[in-house]
């Protein structure tokens, strides 16, 4: 019972902290975006989409019909998994109380479903992860699920193992020289090999993880809910440092590598350049609203989305006497809804997700800083 509750409350102030012009967020609903070449997949709300990402021209609609939400599938959250010819996507909450949380295997030709599993019995919020062999699908029920696609059984892959944590598991892992990194709400980054499941070391932060870890030279970044950025060494778990003084909120964005480098923002709108060496804070600065996105780097500037409906840049590399970095709204409107989920770069524009709506994306031409188009694009009189 005090484990409930303590979800409930933990949920209540995510869902809080996340809230920005009015209204609550749920932090199971995040749409995900994923380029493949000229293709672009969008999982957002009741659909899963296949569109042109030069003209926003749609190819294909997962499911193509809007059917009964007493039985159709979705709504679906989290980045698309591109796995050989297939678009992996999960489910979240559940249509009017339905349990329905299943994970989904799409033909990337023409969105057709290739198999289910129905094994998580939460929701899957961050999409899945692979090492080219197994999918490893984090679910909300502590789960992480290790899936073979190649043998299937009643259309459903093969559970190779299964590793459950104290809490839920409300990021992708990440995967890397045959280890699969999986952070949890439970405060902890847990180690496992990639074709066992086999738990080889976990380390504890102050608070709960939800941010997609980094990797460099052997070195994973990762933030926390306690206002921390973390390096901890990815073949013992060691920590290598924890940034020397708190950020100005928890950290639920996925970190930035660049060079020496780390681009991170947190919910309170705190955008921060840190040393990867030694967890400094180089430069630090604000925007209007709750940073979930990971920030995107185009030539000499940072975009970052906020919460509070606007595009940001920055200069990539402030001056060297400078103590913060000035931010620019791209476009003087926002974007209408909320901006929660990392955007894409591609033939000029930032493809920018939108929190729910009936316009699920807007292309922002970075050299016009007008917009390109809006997904789905209007139907011609």
């Amino acid at each position: 019972m005090k484990s409930k509750l303590r979800t409930l409350l933990f949920v209540a102030a995510v869902a809080l902290a996340l809230s920005a012009c009015g209204g609550e967020i749920s932090p199971t609903s995040f749409p995900g975006l994923t380029l493949d070449g000229a293709d672009a997949y969008l999982a957002s709300n009741l659909h899963v989409y296949k569109f042109d990402s030069a003209t926003g021209v749609q190819k294909w609609m997962f499911p193509a019909t809007e059917g009964d939400n007493n039985a159709r599938p979705g709504p679906f959250a989290g980045p698309p998994l591109k796995f050989g010819n297939a678009i992996i996507v999960g489910e979240t909450v559940g249509l009017n109380g339905r349990a329905s949380h299943r994970l989904y295997a799409l033909s990337a030709d023409n969105g057709a479903e290739l198999w289910r599993f129905s094994g998580g019995q939460r929701e899957y919020t961050d999409g899945a992860s692979t090492d080219g062999k197994l999918i490893f699908a984090p679910n909300g029920d502590n789960t992480l699920y290790a899936l073979d696609p190649t043998q299937l059984d009643g259309g459903e892959p093969k559970l190779v193992w299964k590793f459950t944590a104290q809490d839920k598991l409300w990021v992708r892992p990440l995967v890397a020289n045959g280890k699969v990194f999986q952070p949890s709400l439970d405060h902890n980054l847990y180690a496992l090999d990639a074709a066992t499941g086999k738990l080889l070391w976990t380390f504890s932060a102050g608070a709960s993880i939800a941010s997609h870890p980094a990797m460099a030279d052997g070195v994973l970044y990762f933030g926390s809910f306690d206002q921390h950025m973390y390096a901890v060494d990815a073949e013992t778990g060691a920590q290598v440092w924890r940034s020397p003084e708190r950020l100005g909120g928890w950290v639920w964005c996925d970190p930035l590598l660049d060079g020496d480098e780390i681009f991170v923002g947190d919910v309170k709108g705190g955008v921060y350049a840190i040393d990867r060496r030694n967890g400094n804070v180089i430069w630090r600065s604000r925007v209007g609203g709750a940073i979930r996105a990971q920030p995107v780097i185009v030539g000499n500037k940072l975009y970052v989305l906020s919460s509070d409906t606007y595009l940001y840049s920055f200069d990539r590399r402030p001056r060297a006497d400078a103590n913060s970095a000035s931010p620019v709204r791209v476009l003087e409107n926002g974007l209408v809804r909320r901006l929660l989920s990392t955007p894409a770069y591609a033939n000029g524009a930032l493809l920018v997700p939108l929190f729910d709506g009936d316009v699920k994306l807007t292309a922002v031409d970075l050299e016009s800083r007008q917009k390109k188009f809006e997904f789905p694009l209007a139907a011609k009189p």
